[in-house]
């Protein structure tokens, strides 16, 4: 649409022109809608001012409303040149689909945190990560470096499985089986027990029993 301006020196001649373009430009204002995003309008000027603010609504909206998604084609947030990455509500699940090449990655400088229920149970830091509360895993679980098991005597840990390794200290000498307080009950064994001067004790095969007391050792073996 093209700018009209009507100076003072024009005659009525052409001021009757320039306002018959103004009104063709504009168009038969008895088109316009009686309401626009449910305002009311009167006259081109309102209907202009209402179209604004409902283009501002759609292209800088507070709130984005989708309904559930029930298929690919409805009611998602779609970003990738082949929809790689979606983001949608099923009407059961909140889900974010990554459907294409490459990694979805989470990233950020100060770290993220995974909630339920507004509170945290994974956090993310520079270290790597911090769990609150149980960890249940399905399946085989590796882990390399060093690994610490709680923090106080108060917590305890329990094997249901069966041990398919040894067990080898980090250090000859240096640390113990059991303490003074809290002793081993049994100990089953098939085969000797060594020190670190190769002394050996090996234990009857055919049922008996080995006690020890000060310097002295009494053997009692019941045969048969």
């Amino acid at each position: 649409m093209a700018d009209r301006n009507a100076p003072a020196s024009f005659t009525f001649e052409q001021w009757r022109i320039e306002f018959n373009q103004l009104a063709t430009d504009l168009g038969d204002i008895a088109n316009l809608p009686s309401t626009v995003n449910g305002v009311a309008v009167t006259d081109a000027l309102e209907a202009i001012k209402e179209l604004q603010n409902g283009l501002s609504t759609v292209l800088l909206p507070n709130v984005i409303d989708f309904e559930d998604s029930t298929s690919a084609s409805a009611y998602r947030i779609k970003m990738g040149i082949s929809d790689d990455l979606q983001l949608y509500h099923d009407a059961s699940n909140s889900i974010i689909k990554h459907d294409g090449t490459g990694n979805l990655n989470i990233d950020s400088t100060s770290g993220v945190n995974l909630q339920f229920g507004g509170s945290t149970k994974l956090t993310t830091d520079t270290n790597g990560i911090q769990v609150t509360g149980n960890v249940h895993a399905t399946g085989n679980i590796t882990a390399d470096g060093n690994i610490t098991l709680g923090d106080g005597d108060t917590d305890s840990v329990t094997f249901n499985a069966d041990l398919t390794s040894n067990i080898v200290p980090n250090a000859t000498n240096t640390y113990d089986l059991g303490a003074s307080n809290k002793e081993w009950r049994n100990v089953y064994l098939s085969g000797a027990l060594i020190d670190e001067n190769n002394v050996q004790l090996t234990f009857p095969n055919s049922g008996g029993s080995v006690a020890t007391e000060g310097f002295s050792v009494a053997m009692g073996i019941a045969l048969g």
